[in-house]
């Protein structure tokens, strides 16, 4: 993190639980692979957000929908009873939440989905994840970055 991520962070509302500084910032992240979703969420989690998981749109929808505040979401393109871009879909038109996206998969990136949600307008983050690469889109996405 530069000088100029530093003092941002430094601002953010947080707390310190368990010695570790906790940002009050809400990050859902959606994916039907294990591991992904661990990886994910600890990564995050060490790095002071807070994390909630989901394996499929549906416990997306159902968890924006009884946690309020969720900042961003980190959602896989193709899971199993629905995509991370019909979960936008439902976000931005059904539910009215002011939420950020990135989106990730271990294919090509997207372009047009079939549901008319254009996901080169979302950030896009390639599988298997990169620490590194995950970190800085997070920060650049929220705008924590210089």
């Amino acid at each position: 993190m530069g000088l100029g991520s530093q003092l941002l962070y430094q601002q953010l509302p947080s707390c310190w639980i368990d010695g570790r500084r906790v940002i009050a910032i809400k990050i859902l992240i959606v994916d039907d692979e294990d591991i992904i979703l661990e990886e994910a969420a600890e990564t995050l989690t060490d790095e002071g957000y807070d994390c909630l998981v989901a394996s499929n749109v549906k416990a997306a929808v159902d968890m924006i929908n009884s946690t309020p505040g969720i900042t961003l979401i980190l959602t896989d393109l193709r899971m199993p009873g629905g995509t991370g871009a019909d979960l936008i879909k439902i976000v931005e038109t059904t539910l009215e939440h002011k939420i950020k996206f990135i989106v990730m998969s271990g294919h090509a990136r997207p372009m047009i989905e079939k549901n008319g949600v254009d996901l080169s307008l979302y950030p896009f983050l390639k599988k298997p994840l990169d620490i590194e690469t995950l970190i800085e889109k997070v920060e650049s996405v929220l705008e924590l970055t210089e």
